[in-house]
């Protein structure tokens, strides 16, 4: 209600007659740039259209496609509406059918505790603040594991892994407004126009209105391409050895900051002897990238020049370089690698903690960031605290009981774990593993080993197919709260409408369940007490320095503004940029990093081409909600698979035919789109589920050791037509000794 009455008063009167009977302020549920919006709602509680807003500092008045068009999925109606409970049907079989919430959290909490010593949860990166800290609780305190995890580890993981160790955080440096003034921006393993289109707006405006310079990182041609003072295309999986080939070319050069090295950083001289051997020349053999790219984009990036305007830094002679990527970089087998390359390169150039420049993960979803904040990591207590026992005796003094000191099960752990037979019994909550986990045959055996399984959601997936108990979730529409973003603002999520249903709000489901255990456990329930979100809040910022400062009252009183952590106190700003004067680790190491094999599994003559995956425009990772957005769905209906036309001719696909994508996994069917985005020899298929057809029943289940991220971008696979004769077998006489599939 107060955000409908500051709109009422933001418009000057009554609401225009077009069917709204109110507005409501909040953020977007689609990825992490966090836009603000303003829902339109009817009197039926319908979500009419959607409104950008222009005083919301991350967005500034833009929207993207999805966050304009594809909010509609809130009223769909495949919505879970009641919790269901499987049980024994007629067939011989079994069913979800319809319960009652004491029948079904009283059932759920029976089981949780039968399974205490062996379960696990996962959480959801779509889901509010407010949400995961209630379910890292349950997990930590009364399940008494630290067996929790989200989609971070399938998308930033290696990012965060690098980031914390080399500078003290996993969060973007800097803000979005540093894009703006950056002399020099470069973008690695993102197709930004695609997954990030407010912040591919904001790039193009700053090379077209301050003169900035562009330098492309990937081995797609993406739109930004066009834009680009270099595009360099480097083959999947070297990535470390073309970020190992420009930070030798800046040293060898001059072009080091040395101020900033002697000063911040330590371990530069063995970061330097571990480049000895990546001379452009040598980078060029390896990555495919000419080496006069290499050198002219290491000059550009150390140097750039200042761009127009008045919002420069002062002290420095030329501007900053601002430093973004995306999965591209990361969801490989040697991710962690990838991320260190990338920021040993911005502290050899000094290019982070100042004005216009940076390091900028950008996340997935609407709030990766603030799920890791809230703890639902299984290596930290909320606000990236340890587990070591001064961090934990903190909480144990505020919870009441002593707390797990182990590092958890990662979520790729806890499948490998659910399939051998270890791991007895999951809490899932707003994510979909059976579309998102690599090689999903596998992913489908473990969890169907699994002796219970609950999934708290808003629709029904793949994954609830083979669930005990599904419990239906409010959207962010029906529900208060808070989202994080790349940017580390904080900021609202209001109630606009009421849930469909019986449907409730995720924190509120977790703290009645917890509620229940707490009971048969025999242990007290008020720390699972809360009356609404904000107190939720009130606790998770009394324990978390980052967020001290930030309370709902205060972000309501500031409206569009919102605050970056970190915020210590009340009367703290929040926090523009991090590292201005020193890094969290005290002076940030290099660390050095070698080019291993480029792919945990190269072409073959029978698999001869190179699989590259990833998010389109009109889709949100798996599609289990833009599937649901009619007007997302009319763009995008069917997969399309991304072929150079040389390898079309090759295989004599046309535009737009059905063809069939066999890896040794798995295969699916879709459409042959013919473009000059993809080499030939590469091939691009898009995450989304479209007529049951999904990337990841190719791709494979290698992880990277450090991180333990999959391998989702090189993937070695064929194409054929429906029906055609295995043409990788023309030919081969005597050949199978030499192929093993």
């Amino acid at each position: 209600m107060m955000a409908t009455q500051g709109i009422a008063q933001e418009t000057g009167g009554p609401l225009p007659d077009l069917g709204v009977a109110k507005q409501v302020v909040t953020t977007c549920a689609y990825c992490g740039v966090g836009c603000g919006v303003r829902l339109n709602i009817d009197a039926n509680d319908r979500i009419l259209w959607v409104d950008d807003r222009p005083t919301n500092p991350s967005s500034q008045g833009m929207l993207c496609v999805k966050g304009r068009f594809g909010l509609t999925f809130v009223n769909h109606e495949d919505r879970l509406t009641t919790p269901l409970i499987r049980r024994p049907s007629a067939d011989g079989g079994s069913v979800l059918e319809p319960a009652s919430w004491d029948e079904a959290l009283d059932y759920v909490a029976e089981k949780l505790v039968e399974h205490r010593g062996s379960f696990a949860m996962l959480t959801s990166a779509k889901a509010t603040n407010e949400d995961g800290y209630v379910l890292q609780k349950l997990a930590r305190l009364l399940m008494q594991t630290n067996n929790i995890d989200h989609c971070t580890r399938l998308c930033h993981s290696p990012s965060v892994e690098a980031m914390l160790r080399q500078l003290g955080s996993g969060a973007t440096s800097n803000s979005y407004e540093d894009f703006d003034n950056a002399g020099c921006l470069m973008v690695v393993g993102s197709d930004t126009s695609s997954n990030h289109p407010v912040i591919a707006s904001r790039l193009r405006r700053a090379i077209d209105e301050r003169g900035a310079r562009l330098i492309v990182v990937n081995p797609k041609r993406i739109d930004l391409c066009d834009y680009a003072d270099y595009f360099l295309r480097p083959n999947p999986g070297t990535d470390v050895a073309l970020f190992n080939g420009l930070a030798k070319v800046v040293i060898d050069e001059g072009l080091a900051d040395g101020a900033f090295i002697a000063s911040r950083t330590e371990g530069f001289e063995a970061f330097r002897a571990s480049l000895a051997g990546y001379t452009p020349d040598y980078v060029e053999s390896v990555t495919g990238v000419a080496a006069a790219d290499i050198r002219g984009a290491a000059r550009l990036f150390a140097r750039p020049p200042k761009p127009r305007g008045p919002d420069v830094d002062p002290s420095r002679p030329y501007g900053g370089s601002c430093l973004l990527w995306g999965m591209g970089v990361t969801q490989h087998t040697c991710g962690t690698d990838n991320a260190y390359s990338l920021l040993n390169l911005a502290l050899v150039t000094g290019q982070v903690g100042r004005p216009g420049n940076g390091v900028s993960p950008l996340r997935g979803q609407n709030n990766v960031q603030g799920c890791g904040d809230a703890g639902c990591i299984p290596d930290n207590l909320p606000g990236y605290q340890g587990l070591g026992d001064a961090n934990r005796s903190k909480f144990e003094k505020a919870w009441g009981l002593p707390l797990p000191g182990e590092r958890g099960l990662r979520a790729t752990e806890m499948f490998e774990e659910a399939a051998q037979g270890n791991l007895e019994c999951m809490y899932v909550t707003g994510e979909n593993p059976l579309l998102s986990e690599p090689y999903i045959h596998h992913a489908e055996e473990a969890v169907k080993n699994l002796k219970f399984l609950v999934v708290q959601d808003i629709f029904p997936n793949e994954t609830t197919q083979y669930a005990h108990v599904v419990l239906p979730a409010a959207s962010f529409a029906e529900k208060e709260g808070t989202f994080t973003n790349s940017e580390r603002r904080v900021q609202r999520v209001r109630k606009a409408i009421e849930p469909p249903g019986v449907s409730r709000p995720d924190w509120d489901i977790t703290a009645d369940l917890a509620r229940r255990i707490a009971r048969r456990l025999e242990l007290p329930v008020d720390q699972f007490a809360w009356r609404s979100a904000a107190a939720v809040f009130d606790e998770m910022a009394s324990l978390t320095p980052i967020l001290g400062g930030i309370s709902h009252e205060r972000l309501d009183a500031l409206g569009d503004e919102a605050i970056q952590w970190p915020c210590p106190t009340p009367d703290h700003p929040g926090t523009k940029r991090l590292y201005d004067e020193t890094f969290a680790v005290g002076k940030a190491p290099f660390v050095p990093v070698e080019q291993g094999p480029p792919a945990a599994e190269l072409p073959s003559q029978r698999f001869p081409l190179i699989l590259n995956t990833g998010r389109i425009l009109y889709h949100w990772h798996g599609g289990t909600i833009t599937r649901r957005a009619r007007t997302l769905l009319a763009r995008a209906p069917e997969l399309q698979v991304a072929i150079n036309p040389q390898d079309a001719a090759r295989y004599d696909v046309k535009e737009g035919e059905d063809i069939v994508v066999y890896s040794r996994r798995g295969e699916l069917a879709g459409k042959a789109l013919l473009t000059e985005a993809m080499r030939a020899g590469e091939i691009f298929i898009p995450f989304v589920k479209l007529r049951d057809a999904n990337a990841n029943y190719l791709t494979n289940a290698v992880y990277d050791p450090k991180s333990r991220i999959p391998e989702y971008k090189v993937c070695a696979v064929r194409i054929e037509k429906p029906g055609a004769p295995q043409a990788w077998r023309r030919g081969r006489r005597g050949a199978g000794a030499k192929e093993r599939a």
